[in-house]
């Protein structure tokens, strides 16, 4: 059961919470960063900077988007036969 699913604010990497509870800790297993859940806010103990938690909510739809994009680009060929 997943409850939220966020991008780590320092590298990107998407974790997966199982479990949202004030004074919780997220650890970032690429990168290190752990993060505090304060309210809806989630704050960093290296940097002490507050993030939204909303703001950090991954979405997939702009992952698709961003394939898409790149499936056209590379089907997208001209090639002159000559016969």
């Amino acid at each position: 059961m997943v409850v939220k699913v966020i991008r780590c604010p320092s590298c990107g990497e998407v974790l997966e919470l199982t479990d949202m509870f004030e004074g919780m800790e997220i650890h970032c297993e690429l990168c290190g960063l752990v993060l505090i859940v304060k309210d809806d806010e989630l704050l960093a103990l290296d940097t002490n900077e507050v993030y939204s938690i909303d703001s950090l909510a991954f979405e997939e739809e702009e992952e698709e988007e961003e394939l898409e994009e790149f499936e056209e680009d590379y089907y997208d060929y001209d090639y002159d036969y000559e016969e």
